[in-house]
């Protein structure tokens, strides 16, 4: 089965029909009566979508919207109302109170299955940016109305129509209505579409002339890597359920299947850049929890959980290219004695500083870690012999040549390092270098520490 729907409508006919017409698209159905059966029904089954009537013997679709979202695994379900004509009023109440769209019936099938299929796919990448969140140890979003109310002000929305007096009309129509910065192209316009700034929603009209253009502009839109992430919402003007559901199916977030209307358009944006705005926080959760995940939150530097696979890829590399690279440990002396008489915020501090002064000396390519307490490790990818004696005496001279200003300390406190460093790019595994390396670091503590101690390939220095 491609996913479970819950059918939600009093007449038990209408039920029948529409699971027969969706089983034969190798969907699984489950039937409820009305609103006062959703929460039981949806917690058996877990739907994927909700397919309930318009009017029900207890309530409405607002009202099975209200009941999922009284449960927080199932708030979040798309929900498609189906009609038998209400008026133009009640569809946009629909709208307004969360119901993603409203069929008119009789259903027709091919709008109908377009819906279903774009609902399910925008369902099924919502739950994936939840997992990575989750798996990055993401943090938790902050409600929407708050985080992303400056967002929503200052989003950009392009109006596409292959007549610009018609982008222009709809234009003015729009611009009493909502706050956003809206600007007008034509339908072959896909350089000024892809130009910073990028739109954050695209309103694409398919008229009887523009429509096969329309759509290739939406079907590419949606492929490019600068406006992937800009809501793309197709206008059929007039109304053509057809086109409407090749627009769904080649990646529109949303359509005006009954054609251009000036307060539907509106809602419909209005909640997709609110949707947009989520997703957004969400990503950007997501590439906080993996930042968070390999660095250190102390020094800012990357941690043991980077470095490794780093180092692993350096490696990989050296051995297709033939170039040599360097692998640095470490270890700042005495660094006990100075929690021991100043304190452990006078340590953090030393740790900040130093690992400041370490990463102004190394090059944008090289990788400094903190992988201990007072441990660090640097990385320099294609690195001779030569440059890296000159960066491992650097790096000792950077915490050397000056005391630090420490918080408990009547004058500043001098510190020193020592360094052990390993040319890598031969035949030696990276644990095989890191051990090479830390036995450096050990001769170069036990020949009196502040110096660097070489590997016999390595230009010696001290």
């Amino acid at each position: 089965m491609q996913g479970t729907i819950l059918v939600i409508d009093g007449v038990s006919t209408n039920r029948i029909m529409l699971k027969v017409q969706l089983a034969a698209a190798y969907y699984d159905v489950v039937q409820a009566g009305g609103v006062s059966e959703v929460l039981q029904a949806a917690r058996q089954c877990s739907p994927d979508l909700v397919l309930t009537a318009m009017s029900l013997p207890d309530g409405s679709a607002a009202d099975v919207k209200r009941e999922l979202s009284r449960d927080e695994a199932l708030a979040d379900l798309p929900v498609i109302a189906v009609s038998d004509w209400e008026g133009a009023q009640a569809r946009l109440a629909a709208l307004a109170a969360g119901i993603d769209d409203v069929l008119q019936q009789p259903v027709d099938d091919v709008i109908l299955q377009a819906r279903i299929r774009s609902l399910l796919r925008a369902r099924s990448a919502t739950e994936e940016l939840n997992l990575q969140r989750d798996a990055s140890h993401g943090f938790i979003l902050p409600h929407c109305d708050r985080s992303c109310a400056e967002e929503l002000r200052s989003a950009s929305v392009a109006l596409v129509a292959q007549d610009p007096r018609t982008a222009m009309a709809w234009r003015g129509l729009l611009a009493d209505r909502l706050p956003y910065d809206l600007r007008t192209h034509g339908i072959s316009d896909i350089q000024g579409l892809m130009q910073a700034p990028v739109a954050d929603a695209i309103i694409i009209e398919l008229n009887e002339a523009s429509a096969g253009p329309g759509l290739r502009l939406l079907a590419d839109l949606r492929a490019r890597a600068a406006t992937r992430r800009s809501v793309v919402i197709a206008v059929p003007n007039p109304a053509d359920p057809h086109i409407a559901a090749e627009a769904l199916d080649r990646g529109a977030h949303d359509v005006l299947q009954t054609g251009f209307d000036v307060e539907e358009l509106a809602l419909r944006l209005n909640t997709q850049l609110q949707q947009k705005a989520r997703k957004d926080l969400m990503r950007d959760s997501v590439r906080n929890g993996l930042r968070a995940a390999n660095l250190d939150p102390m020094t800012g530097l990357y941690n043991r959980r980077y470095a490794k696979p780093f180092l692993d890829r350096v490696a990989h590399s050296a051995s297709e290219t033939g170039e040599k690279f360097a692998v640095m440990l470490a270890d700042l002396d005495h660094f006990k004695r100075i929690n021991d008489v100043y304190g452990h915020p006078a340590g953090d501090a030393v740790l900040i500083e130093a690992a400041r002064r370490m990463q102004a000396v190394l090059r944008p390519a090289d990788l400094l870690a903190r992988v201990g307490g007072e441990e660090f490790m640097a990385v320099l990818p294609g690195a001779t012999e030569t440059e890296a004696a000159i960066a491992a005496s650097a790096l000792c001279d950077a915490i050397s040549s000056a005391p630090f200003q420490v918080p408990g300390a009547a004058e500043p406190v001098k510190v020193t390092i020592s360094i052990g460093a390993i040319m890598g790019g031969g035949e030696d595994s990276t644990a095989a270098l890191v051990e090479k390396a830390d036995q450096a670091l050990y001769n170069a503590k036990d020949s009196g520490r502040n110096q660097v101690t070489l590997s016999p390939e390595c230009t010696q220095a001290a």
